[in-house]
């Protein structure tokens, strides 16, 4: 008995948000932030020991900064406060994430049981499943690619640099991941042994990091994507009530089971916004500063590869969310007209269509989502922050 019900879980085509997702599963997990009542604290102290390993990089970032603030180096600091940018966020967003245990869980679970309702609906229903699932994947590996450069490219480039600086000399320039003085040891930090125990040293924070953002910010576009799944699972449902109910009962009792759905769709946006909305604003505000340093520095310097190619992934971790926030924009518009399209006028019912109309009012409601309900997320929202960051950067050049 126990084999059969194994077989059937393997054969199923929808399985759990861990099985679909699995890449920001292990991510969230590794990255101390799945959310899992029952090992908060165990997940608080690690992450509490992950920062106490990493205290001399923290240590010499903060120090290095003030100490170019202080001699008015705006080059330098604005190169160390970039990617000081990305440790703060990455902070901030573990605590972030373990303090919405709770909803983050929610959000988790009702894609799991969405899912493996999918696997007993009819093949039109599961065309509309296939898509949207193929978007959160989509957005899964944009949240993989846009990391995995940010991290590592640090470490590849001046590893790169200094592999091919040894094939044609042995006096080679050697490099930092980060180049900056580090307090008490100045004098020694490009001397062997102490260059290559901090050249390791300063590896470990890339994968530190990573599998922060790969987990999280990937979780964002998965539940948008999810609650397209829900919104348009919706609208067929009214649309194949109208068309295959037999009589005015049948059509009643589907047509409150849909309204039910779409009550759930909207109590689903109203816990996606709860959870992500203190991170959109925070991803808001720093990925605009972080957009604008990196500008400066490609003004002075020109056209750096290592930090233009950091500029263009800040950017993209920016446009990813606004993408996937006015896609849901987009679909919820879509469902009302879907709504109106149905076979309504084949039935003279007035219950019926007051029902009808009643949904339809609620689907006009535009679906926001806001950061801290300051910042509302769309593309408008994005070619903004590129136009702020833009005017940022003419400030600081005068």
């Amino acid at each position: 008995m126990e084999s059969q019900n194994s077989d059937k879980k393997i054969n199923l085509k929808y399985k759990s948000f861990n099985e679909t997702f699995k890449f920001c599963s292990f991510a969230l997990a590794v990255g101390l932030v799945y959310p899992n009542k029952r090992n908060i604290r165990k997940r608080v102290i690690l992450f509490i020991f992950v920062l106490l390993f990493n205290t001399f990089t923290l240590f010499w970032m903060f120090w290095y900064t003030f100490k170019c603030l202080v001699n008015q180096d705006v080059y330098n600091s604005t190169r160390n406060i970039t990617l000081g940018v990305i440790v703060f966020l990455f902070i901030f967003k573990t605590f972030y994430a373990n303090m919405k245990t709770a909803m983050f869980s929610e959000v988790l679970k009702q894609i799991t049981k969405d899912l493996l309702k999918g696997n007993d609906m009819e093949e039109d229903y599961q065309e509309i499943y296939d898509h949207f699932i193929k978007q959160g994947k989509l957005g899964q590996s944009v949240y993989v690619l846009i990391p995995c450069m940010l991290s590592f490219m640090f470490p590849i480039y001046s590893g790169g640099a200094m592999i091919g600086g040894s094939l044609r000399n042995d006096n080679f320039t050697k490099y930092m991941i980060h180049e900056m003085d580090l307090k008490y040891v100045e004098d020694k930090q490009y001397e062997s042994p102490y260059f290559e125990i901090i050249f390791a040293y300063f590896t470990t924070p890339c994968f530190v990091v990573l599998p922060n953002y790969v987990g999280f910010d990937g979780s964002f576009c998965i539940a948008t994507s999810h609650l397209c799944l829900k919104l348009k699972l919706m609208a067929h449902g009214i649309k194949r009530a109208f068309e295959d109910s037999i009589s005015t009962t049948e059509l009643k009792a589907r047509l409150k089971m849909c309204i039910k759905d779409h009550q759930e769709a909207l109590e689903y946006h109203v816990l996606i916004q709860k959870t992500y909305g203190g991170w959109l604003f925070a991803v808001f505000v720093l990925t605009s500063f972080l957009i604008s340093c990196n500008l400066y520095q490609i003004y002075l310097v020109g056209i750096d590869p290592k930090y233009t190619i950091f500029a263009i992934t800040g950017v993209f971790h920016m446009y990813a969310p606004c993408h996937f926030a006015s896609s849901l924009i987009a679909v919820g518009d879509e469902v009302s007209s879907d709504i109106y399209c149905v076979k309504w006028e084949a039935w003279s019912d007035p219950g019926i269509t007051r029902q009808l109309i009643f949904v339809i009012a609620r689907a006009q409601k535009q679906l926001l989502l806001t950061g801290c309900n300051i910042v509302t997320y769309n593309m408008d929202t994005f070619v903004s922050l590129m136009q702020t960051s833009y005017s940022f950067f003419t400030l600081i050049t005068r």
